[in-house]
């Protein structure tokens, strides 16, 4: 069992694939290691509180993520976030703090996210009808990350999932 713990952050807009990847890793992850834990960036926000989605408030949301993330990897979890969070705030706070920290930014074409848009996030942005979505009236600070995904198109799901694998193991060495 690994002694140490570590943090996969997956980081891109709504609608790109981040959930998609993160479960298929977790899966991947635990065929070999007992101490996976996945945290959804949505579904940890219920847990955390409500909080609003104008840009400040996302970023409070996305530290407490991180900070919960912090307490898992410490006690020798690995950790797998997948979460908006795309601002250097977050980037640099998690890279300072976090053990083991290797972010992946799940990038995909706007135009293909618009095509996605399941919960109707971007139209109704689009439109005028709602504020306050990442990517439309909100302005993200692209990552630089450990790895980029381009998950444009959803297709070697397993070869995108090994890809993280792989280039996290160059980095640390630890799975």
């Amino acid at each position: 069992m690994l002694a140490q713990g570590a943090v996969i952050w997956l980081t891109g807009l709504a609608g790109s694939g981040k959930s998609y990847i993160a479960e298929a890793l977790c899966k991947a992850l635990r065929k070999h290691r007992q101490n996976v834990i996945y945290l959804d960036g949505d579904e940890l926000r219920e847990l955390l509180g409500h909080f609003g989605y104008d840009k400040q408030a996302r970023i409070e949301v996305s530290l407490r993520r991180s900070a919960f993330a912090d307490f898992l990897s410490k006690q020798g979890m690995i950790v797998v976030v997948s979460a908006i969070s795309m601002w250097n705030e977050i980037y640099a706070y998690n890279r300072k703090n976090l053990q083991n920290y290797f972010e992946v930014y799940v990038k995909c074409d706007f135009e293909e996210l618009k095509r996605r848009d399941k919960k109707a996030l971007y139209s109704k942005a689009l439109s005028g009808q709602i504020q306050n979505v990442v990517g439309v009236d909100i302005e993200f600070d692209e990552p630089k990350p450990h790895l980029v995904l381009d998950n444009t198109e959803l297709n070697e799901l397993e070869a995108k999932v090994q890809s993280i694998i792989s280039s996290f193991n160059k980095t640390f060495h630890l799975l």
